[in-house]
């Protein structure tokens, strides 16, 4: 009896019970072998999985695109707003002293950093020069076109210019006053159109890649279902089994995501050649922007998380039916 004790207690001691540390450590190195042997049969089949890829790249690089545009219009937007000016129309029959009396009225306004005035004549050789008509506005007697006060506002907000505006039309010899953010205005609702079309467009493909990689981890399941047969019968746990399929999902996911970031940053790049000519014809500096650190990481992200959860869909729909 002792001499089964004392062998019972020899076995023991020269297999001790795994603790915490290495049972983490054996996890990580499994964790490591699967991605491993993924990104083999990745590269195994090359075309089927540039397929796959590409897919996912067009589905995250079309809302991504997307994004670009309603970014860059939006900074654009804001650099025209900040160059924001009031055009004041001083009434035609208005004469010296009562311009000279609106100019001190607005010269007193707070909120202005700069008022320029153009004179009847200034307004006509300016528009002599702009409109293509050349000489023939020689023939007039006088300027048509009556004398004008541009006011430059310190704050660029449309709300406060255009209070601006309606103090300014209330003064005596003011005609019209104008603020020419309309556009900007109606741009801003395009903005808002275009923000709600990304978050539309891309839950639209989102789900596509879902389909796309839940779809694919189904086949390689069906080509594999003798292999996950014999694991299970070996004892190998349903978490063992889900580990490939998932990092395989992830692979599919990420690499798409990169794909897709490369694809937009070419497309910038490709963009911006014929961008900077126009801008330098309307003396601008303009150019596109492309995707920033939080958006690559955003598309990365996103990406990797798609292809993980279609891969566990996947997983947790077909697998359950595979038993020995």
């Amino acid at each position: 009896m002792s001499k089964t004790s004392d062998a019972t207690q020899r076995g023991a001691s020269a297999n001790p019970p795994l603790g915490i540390a290495d049972r983490w450590r054996g996890g990580m190195a499994n964790h490591r072998l699967t991605l491993t042997q993924s990104l083999r049969d990745m590269v195994a089949e090359p075309l089927q999985s540039a397929m796959i890829v590409m897919v996912i790249a067009i589905a995250l690089a079309l809302p991504g695109a997307l994004f670009l545009a309603v970014e860059n219009l939006e900074r654009l937007s804001g650099n025209v707003e900040a160059s924001t000016q009031i055009t004041v129309f001083v009434e035609m029959d208005a004469n010296d002293s009562a311009i000279a009396q609106l100019d001190a009225t607005l010269q007193t306004l707070g909120g202005v950093t700069l008022i320029t005035f153009i004179s009847p004549d200034e307004a006509l050789a300016e528009f002599q020069a702009l409109s293509g008509f050349g000489s023939a506005l020689n023939y007039l007697d006088e300027s048509p076109l009556p004398a004008v006060f541009v006011v430059q506002p310190d704050n660029v907000e449309l709300e406060l210019a255009g209070q601006l505006a309606d103090q300014i039309q209330g003064f005596p010899s003011v005609d019209q006053v104008q603020v020419d953010m309309q556009w900007l205005q109606r741009l801003r609702s395009m903005l808002e159109i275009g923000e709600k079309l990304i978050t539309a467009l891309g839950i639209a493909l989102g789900l596509g890649v879902l389909l796309a990689v839940a779809n694919t981890v189904r086949l390689t399941i069906q080509n594999r279902t003798d292999e996950i047969i014999v694991i299970r019968l070996v004892g190998g746990t349903d978490s063992y089994v889900r580990r490939p399929f998932l990092y395989s999902g992830l692979l599919f996911g990420f690499t798409g995501g990169v794909s897709a970031a490369v694809m937009l940053s070419l497309a910038v790049v490709w963009l911006n050649s014929s961008i900077e000519v126009l801008s330098r014809l309307y003396e601008s500096r303009f150019v596109l922007q492309g995707l920033s650190f939080s958006s690559v990481t955003m598309l990365l992200g996103g990406g990797a998380l798609l292809g993980l959860v279609g891969a566990w869909l996947a997983v947790q729909r077909h697998i359950r039916g595979i038993e020995p």
